[in-house]
């Protein structure tokens, strides 16, 4: 069962994770719907009869779909390719009534309607003149290409591209030989002028192996690259291996022309990101320079104290923060996907989950700052823990003990329990140390009081003025009990002058001959000796007998 403070926490974390992932959710319909349209928009379908596209095509014609007119427009050209009496003077465009072919002598090998040249935005003319030349150029190209002369010149070109890669190889590997000589000889590295005050981040050996490491990986990268380059550039040479060359290629580089496409089209969002972070980061440096100021003393503010001045920052810094990542969320690459806006969901979920005990110690972190229950150097007591503050943070506070114990406490459990302040008052009015003694009836109250008076006075640390007083706080069965108060002005030595005035008691009512009635007396006193040290007995002092008498009647 939860408590009420668990709650109310559960339901804060829940808040903050809605924040992240507000903008994707408010974002979600409007980007389905601008992807939509621009799918419905882009449906056009590829001829590429040799692997390489020569156009698309968009609209249908009747019972053929726009994929469906592609393909057949792709085989089509492969066939006049295959055919050995092929005449480019017999590729023409022919004009019809209601559209433009391109034809083979009387094979229509692609007719544009009026539909393609709506879904192209160009006149029909311009259209087929456009696709005529693009079939002719890649029909001379691929029998060129598959001719004996193109054969060889392409066995020619493939083995300068083989010598040139281990040209380039050598040069590589010479390269990485080169700098690895320099490295290992490198008195004084860059990275060693990096230090943070007398700390040098990264020292001579670690710079050694980390050079070592990138140029290692650069030697491996580049002939990984040259590698791949010559393969399809070879296999681009030979007619055979085209269109594999081409898939190859189409394989290696559709990531990379995605990703500098993406990039390039991430470059408005990514300058809107730097500005909203760069007037953050101003913002916040406004409120560090307050922050500072006040605590300081430069600034006063009636009602607020110089220490609450860090507190009240880390809260504005992190409402900033949390502000800033709402505005730059949208602007994210990816932002708009389901993955994206999946693992938002789940880390705003296991951040609720297990952030409740977390918040609860912030939260108590910051009411004990903002009620100033107690400062660092103070002496205090939480629970049965008694000892100085030497750490305050928002999650924890920390206190040594007087056996020199650093005891580390949760605010939240700090909050839940009593503090006593031990030094909030003691330097200006003095803090009252008190202990209690239990003297018998038989024992005149005003000498006592006199004793105990003189004994506190006699004690360091104890102030004469105000004067030490006494209480009687009780009438027992076999005693009386007295309570001392002094003031002291010193709370953390708190632990020295109670023991002191301890002795001071006990050395005073043995200098008086007076019994101190702890533990309890109970017996016949008559035949009791004296309860007091040896030292202090008088030397005429005989303990008096047990005597028992009986009466006649």
């Amino acid at each position: 069962m939860l408590h009420t403070g668990e709650f109310r926490f559960k339901i804060l974390a829940l808040m903050i994770s809605a924040l992240t992932i507000l903008p994707s959710l408010l974002n979600a319909q409007e980007n389905k719907a601008a992807k939509d349209s621009i799918r419905a928009a882009s449906t056009a379908y590829p001829v590429n009869p040799f692997g390489k596209t020569l156009f698309y095509i968009r609209a249908k014609i009747g019972p053929y779909s726009a994929e469906n007119r592609a393909v057949s427009t792709g085989g089509l050209i492969k066939k006049l390719a295959e055919d050995p009496f092929y005449s480019a003077d017999s590729l023409k465009i022919i004009h019809d009534d209601n559209e433009v072919d391109v034809v083979y002598r009387d094979r229509v090998i692609n007719a544009i309607t009026t539909a393609d040249a709506k879904a192209e935005n160009k006149p029909a003319d311009i259209l087929a003149f456009e696709r005529h030349k693009a079939i002719a150029a890649a029909l001379k190209e691929y029998i060129e290409q598959n001719s004996e002369a193109g054969i060889l010149k392409s066995i020619i070109f493939s083995g300068i591209i083989l010598v040139l890669l281990i040209l380039f190889i050598y040069l590589v590997n010479k390269l990485y030989y080169f700098l690895d000589k320099r490295i290992h000889d490198a008195k004084d590295g860059i990275l060693s002028k990096i230090k943070i005050k007398d700390y040098q981040v990264i020292n001579d050996s670690y710079q050694k192996r980390l050079f070592h490491f990138l140029n290692v990986m650069m030697r491996y990268i580049l002939i990984i690259l040259l590698f791949f380059t010559a393969l399809g550039l070879t296999g681009y040479m030979l007619p055979w291996t085209k269109i594999y060359s081409l898939i190859f290629l189409d394989f290696i580089l559709s990531p990379l022309k995605s990703f500098l496409s993406a990039l390039w089209f991430f470059i408005p969002n990514l300058v809107t990101i730097i500005v909203i972070i760069f007037i953050s980061t101003l913002v916040i440096r406004l409120f560090r320079f307050l922050k500072s100021e006040i605590e300081k003393g430069a600034i006063n503010l009636q009602g607020f104290y110089p220490e609450w001045a860090l507190p009240v920052f880390n809260i504005i810094r992190f409402l900033i923060w949390v502000f800033t990542i709402i505005l730059v969320y949208p602007h994210l690459p990816g932002s708009d996907s389901k993955v994206f806006q999946g693992v938002s969901v789940l880390v705003g979920l296991l951040f609720s989950i297990t952030s409740a005990s977390i918040l609860g110690n912030l939260v108590a972190g910051f009411a004990l700052t903002f009620t100033r229950a107690f400062q660092v150097g103070d002496r205090i007591q939480v629970g049965n823990n008694v000892g100085d503050v030497v750490e305050k943070t928002m999650a924890v506070t920390k206190i040594r003990t007087i056996k020199n114990e650093i005891i580390t406490i949760p605010n939240g459990k700090i909050s839940a329990s009593e503090v006593i302040n031990y030094s909030t008052l003691a330097a200006e009015n003095g803090l009252i140390i008190h202990t209690t003694v239990t003297i018998g009836y038989d024992a005149p109250w005003r000498q006592i009081h006199q004793m105990l008076i003189d004994a506190a006075k006699a004690t360091n640390l104890i102030l004469h003025d105000p004067e030490p007083f006494v209480f009687q706080t009780s009438l027992d069965d076999f005693y009386v009990s007295y309570q001392v108060n002094a003031y002291t002005k010193d709370a953390q030595k708190m632990a020295i002058i109670l023991s002191d005035l301890h002795r001071n008691i006990q050395e005073s009512f043995n200098n008086s001959g007076v019994e101190i009635m702890s533990p309890h007396y109970r017996a016949l006193r008559e035949g009791n000796r004296i309860a007091i040290p040896e030292d202090h007995i008088p030397k005429e002092y005989t303990a008096p007998r047990f005597n028992v008498k009986t009466e006649e009647k």
